[in-house]
């Protein structure tokens, strides 16, 4: 268990996807808009968390 003083760090299964869910994000939102964008960093990070498990 991490205490406050010495978190563990984020595995790189989890780096990865939350990388890859921000850069489908940021793409989506710059051609689609806002609301578009959080729903493909959301599949993205629960798509990839699913094929990663």
């Amino acid at each position: 268990m991490a205490d406050s003083n010495n978190p563990q760090p984020l595995p790189q299964r989890w780096a990865i996807i939350l990388l890859a869910g921000v850069l489908a994000g940021a793409l989506v939102l710059s051609l689609a808009g806002p609301l578009p964008g959080l729903g493909a960093a959301g599949a993205t990070v629960l798509a990839l968390h699913q094929l990663m498990a």
